[in-house]
């Protein structure tokens, strides 16, 4: 399984940057796309508190619906992975003027700062070692920012205060178009 997902990776990373994957981007709740994510987080989710902080307003955003998700889930199990168990996982929606964001933070260790400069680069790893004493290859993130790129959007990671990691992920808002 390990070897067919750093295949999948690959191939999508390349598909998603040479223009050869279709994205059907569609308004979507942003709140709904963050709900169903939920639902294929890892199983080890369960030594780890995740708290949702979603916006009260209906916020669409046009995006591919399966690979936002898809983006979400990376970026939550590896804050379950390179956290210990106890720590606290927070999601939060919103919209800033045109554009969406989706921040996803952890009390844990951080990420030091010359790692930060590399983590959605294809391969980088950092000094990570992941659970199973396997080493990440660090194609993950970097799929992430491909599929936000993708999107016009941005993804970006900062320290979350006193400590942890902080992902924004900013997407431009979509407009629903009523058909009466």
């Amino acid at each position: 399984m390990w070897l067919i997902d750093l295949v999948e990776n690959l191939l999508s990373i390349t598909r998603i940057e040479n223009g050869n994957i279709q994205i059907n981007k569609e308004a979507q709740l942003i709140n709904e796309i963050v709900l169903e994510a939920m639902h294929h987080i890892s199983k080890d989710s369960a030594d780890h508190i995740i708290q949702l902080d979603l916006s009260d307003e209906f916020i669409f955003v046009k995006i591919d619906a399966r690979l936002i998700m898809q983006v979400i889930i990376n970026i939550v199990d590896n804050a379950i992975k390179y956290t210990p168990p106890g720590s606290e996982i927070w999601i939060h929606t919103r919209q800033k003027e045109n554009l969406v964001e989706i921040q996803i933070a952890d009390n844990g260790p951080g990420i030091p700062d010359e790692v930060k400069a590399h983590v959605f680069e294809m391969f980088y790893s950092g000094a990570n070692k992941v659970a199973d004493s396997r080493r990440s290859l660090g194609l993950g993130l970097s799929l992430c920012k491909s599929i936000i790129n993708a999107h016009e959007g941005e993804i970006t990671v900062s320290d979350n205060q006193p400590h942890g990691t902080i992902f924004t992920i900013t997407l431009p808002a979509g407009e629903v178009q009523l058909h009466e």
